[in-house]
């Protein structure tokens, strides 16, 4: 939708929830933000419950939040408060992006961003260091669809390839090697996805099948699914898995491939939250807690997984990153690039994203600023993960494996 950008300076202050004139806001609710970086300025998030009063809304503030991010191409949100303009209810959603503070207009009543205006404001952002080392090593497992650092040894990744799961380590002698330690075909076809489980790795076969191998590649068990299958994760003790099928969401007993429940409906990707609840995502975007909350993104989902007990998905239109019962708070895009995005990496105050077969591209992760492109990043990548704690493992269509040495943090 298009929007008018207008020249207005919102103070400061009036973010936190001091009024400049009797109810000239409801109210604004905040949560601290997980600090990044010591100079980060303090970013402050806007729980998604409806203001009432002389404020009535059609539209929740999370959904408000979502839609001015996506307006503005990304962007870390930092307050949000309802105002009354001209007669009806409207939303003022300030944001980071990059080196600026911004203030979009949301009607309360439609959701349309009918404003985006720069507040005027610097934020204070540190030098991002560039990338170290690159080491690089052929993995001869033909086409790579995905790569998952291991849960047991943070030198290790499990790879999804054409005929199973390989097995790929960060080695340091002389120099840093890229060593590819095996390769388990499990007679399944091709693994879409992995997800690593203490001593081995669960997969997902384009063909419906779910597996579980112990580290020695052996087969522990492996059952037909009952749909296609879009997406797989472990509960945060590695007891469970949810896969998520055309059918539904349907919950493995890790331990022994025994389906263990369902939820109905088709679902196109699923995780567990820190609680042991599950998160769900729709093909529309839709994300749901069943029972719990509902948050609307209108998006298509890539991949979807909880990190630090933040929801994070990958998909059209970039990387969000989630409260559960809440709402969007940050949003990672190219920008002037339509860009979907099927894996991605947040360490410290990085983000990395992967456009399958195509890019890797750096954000910071406090103010969502684009950084770029990551330089030396060899052709086709398909999927990245974070390995041996610094560096950023990218598996590659043509089944190159490369590495980049991410710098070590000032103390």
């Amino acid at each position: 939708m298009p929007y008018s950008v207008m020249c207005v300076v919102v103070t400061q202050s009036s973010w936190l929830g001091i009024a400049q004139e009797p109810n000239q806001f409801a109210g604004t609710v905040v949560l601290s933000s997980r600090t990044a970086d010591a100079a980060e300025v303090e970013m402050r998030e806007v729980s998604a419950r409806r203001p009432g009063g002389d404020f009535p809304v059609a539209v929740d503030a999370g959904l408000a939040a979502d839609r001015a991010l996506r307006e503005a191409g990304g962007g870390r949100l930092a307050g949000v408060r309802v105002v009354r303009e001209s007669g009806r209810a409207v939303y003022l959603v300030q944001f980071a992006r990059g080196s600026w503070l911004c203030t979009a207009t949301v009607d309360a009543g439609t959701g349309e961003v009918t404003a985006i205006a720069d507040d005027g404001v610097k934020v204070p952002i540190s030098a991002v260091p560039p990338l170290g080392a690159l080491v690089t090593a052929p993995s001869g497992f033909g086409t790579i669809w995905e790569v998952r650092a291991a849960a047991g040894d943070p030198a290790v990744a499990y790879v999804a390839t054409g005929a199973g799961v390989g097995v790929v380590r960060l080695r340091r002698g002389l120099a840093w090697t890229l060593v590819v330690e095996d390769h388990h075909r499990t007679g399944c076809g091709a693994t879409r996805q992995v997800v690593p489980l203490p001593g081995g790795v669960a997969g997902i076969t384009a063909g419906g099948w779910l597996f579980r191998l112990d580290e020695a590649g052996r087969m522990r068990w492996q059952t037909r699914l009952p749909a296609a299958a879009s997406g797989l994760a472990a509960d945060p003790v590695g007891e469970r898995l949810v896969i998520a099928t055309n059918a539904g969401a349907v919950e493995i007993d890790a331990a022994t491939g025994a389906a263990v429940g369902v939820v109905p409906g088709s679902v196109r990707a699923a995780a567990y939250l820190p609680d042991g609840d599950l998160v769900l995502a729709g093909h529309c975007g839709l994300l749901t807690v069943p029972g719990r909350w509902s948050c609307p993104t209108g998006e298509y989902p890539e991949r979807m997984w909880v990190q630090d007990g933040r929801i994070y998905v990958a998909g059209v239109g970039g990387l969000k990153e989630i409260l559960a019962g809440e709402g969007v708070v940050g949003r990672w895009s190219v920008p002037g690039a339509e860009v979907v995005v099927e894996s991605a990496v947040v360490t410290g105050d990085r983000v990395f994203t992967c456009a399958s077969g195509s890019r890797v591209d750096e954000h910071t992760y406090a103010t969502a600023g684009y950084t770029g492109p990551v330089d030396g990043m060899p052709d086709g990548p398909e999927s990245i993960t974070l390995i041996g704690g610094s560096w950023l493992l990218a598996a590659h269509r043509c089944g190159l494996l490369s590495a980049h040495q991410l710098p070590t943090p000032a103390r």
